[in-house]
């Protein structure tokens, strides 16, 4: 049987023909029944144990990824895949999304497919997360926007919410409040270009990357009549006030994790489904993570994550089992997530269908701080474009998998990141 991917090649190599690539291409973009596509970037902490990450067959997964396995008809894993970096969790952090090590050049997966995957939602590239701002810092940044410029993750679910969903406001408050956001936002441009024309050069680019946040701030606002449903905050009997003052904040308490986890987990099905956005990234903490497991919900684990993850070699010892526990948790979550994304439909097929999904971490083995034996899956339909339920060995750069995901979208693209690290999709993984 030839293949979508193999037509659209063929079609493409031919001069006569050239005038139907695009036609092929829009399609497979927007999926084979006219569906819009939809890509999902996840990111865990602090790397993993393999031989308690990786399944020996995918009829059984092991303790780590066993939440996983009423999915594994619908997840690829991929062992061998390397980083081609350096730099301990910090250089896998920048390069796990991005495939690249110039720091000029980061343009991080999620932001991409949100610039490319059209639509004209309110959101190009949605960024939520759980505690990812608490003891944290920009040297361990994940997603990027083209610019290079490290982006906002929202660790907060109210604003997040309501900064989507518009905050239950009747109409008229509604068209006031963006008529008001309109105004500020005009006079703000106008002034900053005005400033444009004063500064040097690395003033410059700073500005440049202040105006492209402002740019998409004003698409959004524009935006934000077009959104077609209104889903209702749960707060999980979270109090959450008007003006923190006190430190942590509610929203970064420890022991709120596992619920905050649970409302972004909603937030961003909700997004996805209503068309809010059609590229979403939700990153649980960050590389050298402090969270401790012992909040409502967990695996009652007092130990910081990231001093778990230094197991001392003994993949069977005490303090490996708490590790593999925490980890198992956030595959947990992504169970929970893959769940409430089969449960909303989109025409006649599910949300998790259309979808195309990444779950990835800064390191390979968390112990040895190395970039081999990435613990990453794919998972999702993509609108027909992934060929899931694989187990495959592949010694090879991470790069392509980056390039899967592109390609698996309908966008006709042969390396993400840097081309010198990799070039090419994984074959076996597109239908």
């Amino acid at each position: 049987m030839i293949s979508r991917r193999k037509i659209i090649k063929n079609v493409s190599a031919s001069a006569l023909l050239y005038p139907l690539a695009g036609v092929f291409n829009e399609t497979q973009a927007f999926g084979q029944e006219g569906q819009q596509k939809r890509a999902l970037c996840l990111y865990y902490p602090d790397g993993s144990i393999a031989n308690s990450f990786f399944p020996q067959s995918m009829d059984k997964f092991p303790v780590i990824t066993a939440p996983l396995q009423p999915f594994a008809a619908d997840i690829s894993f991929i062992k061998g895949l390397s980083y081609q970096t350096s730099g301990s969790h910090e250089g896998g952090a920048r390069f796990c999304f991005t495939g690249t090590n110039n720091a000029a050049e980061r343009y991080s997966l999620d932001t991409f497919l949100g610039d490319r995957l059209g639509g004209n939602p309110a959101v190009k590239c949605l960024r939520l997360g759980v505690a990812s701002g608490f003891q944290n810092g920009v040297d361990k940044g994940i997603s990027y926007l083209q610019s290079s410029a490290g982006a906002v993750i929202e660790d907060h679910p109210k604003k997040a919410f309501y900064g989507i969903f518009t905050g239950g406001m009747d109409p008229g408050d509604q068209d006031k409040a963006t008529s008001a956001d309109r105004s500020i936002l005009d006079f703000s441009l106008s002034q900053l270009k005005k400033l444009n024309t004063r500064l040097g050069n690395i003033e410059k680019e700073k500005l440049d990357n202040h105006l492209t946040a402002l740019r998409e701030l004003e698409r959004q606002i524009d935006q934000q009549g077009n959104i077609s449903c209104s889903p209702t905050f749960d707060s999980r009997g979270i109090d959450f006030p008007d003006r923190e003052t006190s430190w942590p904040p509610t929203h970064q308490i420890n022991d709120h994790f596992g619920k905050i986890s649970e409302m972004m987990i909603d937030i961003m099905v909700e997004a996805l489904h209503c068309g809010v956005t059609n590229s979403g990234f939700l990153q649980w903490s960050h590389p050298v993570s402090p969270t401790q497991f012992n909040f409502a919900g967990g695996p009652d684990i007092s130990r910081g994550h990231h001093d778990m993850s230094h197991y001392g070699g003994d993949e069977n010892g005490a303090i490996a089992e708490q590790f593999k526990k925490a980890q198992r948790w956030h595959k947990e979550q992504m169970a929970k997530l893959f769940t409430k994304l089969k449960a909303r439909k989109v025409g006649d097929k599910s949300l998790f269908d259309t979808i195309a999904i990444l779950a990835t971490t800064e390191l390979g083995d968390s112990n040895l701080h190395d970039f081999k034996d990435i613990p990453c899956f794919i998972a999702g339909g993509a609108g027909g474009a992934l060929r899931q339920g694989q187990l495959l060995q592949k010694q090879t750069s991470y790069n392509q998998l980056l390039t899967t995901m592109v390609q698996a979208m309908g966008i006709n693209q042969d390396h993400f990141g840097d081309p010198q690290l990799g070039r090419g999709a994984i074959e076996e993984l597109l239908a």
